[in-house]
């Protein structure tokens, strides 16, 4: 049987290769929708759409990570993955486009689960070393998959038949995925948790509830509660940016290739900034890292009209943005797994997922409706100005009533931890049995 490493770093290079698979569609849609016909406000929605069924599936599915395992998890969401691409590269109206985007939204947030909770096992420094590749990988996936997507689509006049190709391409590939997952879970033995959940009970009606339930009682922790507020902004502006800044770049006349190189160096920035956040975490706390990287980001939406007037602006502005966000995901997963039991990972990534999801039907269907009433240019103003007041008030509450202190350094914890107790958290962690 491979040993819990291998698994870790499965979970840090299949999250590359699920990320470069999904970076080939996703920032296509919505000009794939355009070119069936589809409205700005309707855009909004359907990519609201992917972000709907996973509020309700999020707590179970963490649960079932709990219970039976990320890896076998991931077979899963991988059967999602591939109907959903087939689905999209097909469609000829709304109906199956919003289909597509069901689909994305459940393997998504099994699979984004499941890697997660795999990345996180272990003792904190390893995790956090974990997840700091995990992330540079996923944003490295994030660069890929667009310059991948971008180069299929631009080798063909008609932009439409571009899209379908590039589509059933990634369905290929994530076919090859589903069969490599199958190869990979053969070996698995899960660890089994005292007080874990049979599979067969958790989607009954009072599974569902329970899950729910159990999974809300984390965020009594301080900690998870800044973790999940913090992400939830960022994410917020993270769909805003990736659903409406390539429409905003069509309109300006930027060429479809043009627009994958610059949302590939959104990417390649969210990869670079994994070798600054050491230099980061040595010289404050996560809480205030995460804070600053949202306010940044909110001030990239700002200036998104500024920086569509040239190319080189725009490059640069993507760059920002990219650094910005993909500091998020690797500091908000230790801020929230610093004070929890590995035995509550699953539900405390569903919950994080949850809070995503809410953030990424938010996002979409409030920015769809300005850019259709007022236009995009103003949009981006009036919405990234918002968000800046509201990561400012955030950062000055919870500076003053929190005081929250996350670090990542560990050299001390031996001296003052007891029984497995973190200094930093006084939360004891739960030990898992061997299945």
């Amino acid at each position: 049987m491979p040993s819990p490493d291998f698994y870790r770093k499965f979970g840090i290079y299949g999250g590359g290769l699920f990320f470069t698979i999904t970076g080939m569609a996703q920032p296509f849609f919505t000009l794939y929708a355009q070119e069936i016909g589809a409205s700005t406000a309707a855009i909004g929605f359907m990519v609201t759409l992917r972000s709907l069924l996973p509020i309700f599936i999020a707590m179970p599915v963490g649960q079932l990570i709990d219970s039976i395992g990320p890896v076998r998890m991931l077979k899963y969401g991988s059967v999602a993955l591939v109907l959903s691409l087939f689905i999209n590269m097909s469609a000829t109206g709304l109906w199956m486009l919003s289909l597509s985007q069901i689909l994305m939204g459940a393997c998504i947030i099994v699979m984004s689960s499941a890697f997660q909770v795999l990345v996180s096992d272990g003792e904190k420094e390893k995790r956090n070393e974990n997840i700091k590749k995990y992330s540079m990988w996923m944003s490295g996936g994030g660069m890929l998959g667009p310059l991948i997507g971008g180069g299929i689509t631009s080798l063909f006049s008609d932009a439409l038949l571009g899209y379908k190709v590039s589509f059933g391409i990634a369905g290929a590939a994530s076919l090859l995925f589903f069969l490599l997952l199958l190869t990979v879970a053969g070996g698995y033995r899960p660890e089994i948790f005292e007080g874990a959940v049979k599979p067969k009970e958790i989607f009954k009606p009072k599974g569902i509830l329970d899950s729910y339930a159990t999974g809300l009682q984390l965020l009594r922790i301080r900690s998870v509660q800044f973790g999940m507020v913090g992400t939830f902004l960022i994410m917020y502006i993270q769909a805003l940016y990736m659903s409406f800044m390539p429409l905003y770049l069509a309109e300006l006349g930027y060429s479809t290739f043009l627009i994958s190189v610059i949302v590939s160096i959104k990417g390649l920035a969210g990869m670079i900034s994994r070798y600054g956040l050491n230099w980061l975490m040595n010289r404050t706390h996560m809480e205030r890292i995460l804070t600053m990287a949202g306010l940044v980001a909110s001030i990239c939406v700002v200036f998104t009209p500024l920086a569509g007037i040239h190319a080189a602006l725009a490059i640069l502005l993507a760059l920002t943005m990219g650094a910005a966000v993909g500091i998020n995901l690797p500091v908000s997963i230790m801020i929230v797994v610093n004070d929890t039991k590995d035995s509550d990972r699953g539900k405390l990534m569903g919950l994080r997922l949850i809070m995503n999801r809410f953030s990424q039907i938010l996002s979409p269907a409030m920015f769809g409706l300005l850019g259709q009433w007022f236009g995009l240019t103003l949009a981006f103003y009036t919405g990234g100005g918002f968000l800046v007041a509201v990561m400012l008030g955030f950062s000055a509450f919870t500076s003053m009533r929190w005081k929250l202190r996350t670090h990542g350094e560990t050299a001390n914890e031996g001296k003052a931890g007891v029984n497995g107790i973190s200094p930093s958290s006084g939360t004891e962690e739960a030990k898992p049995l061997r299945g």
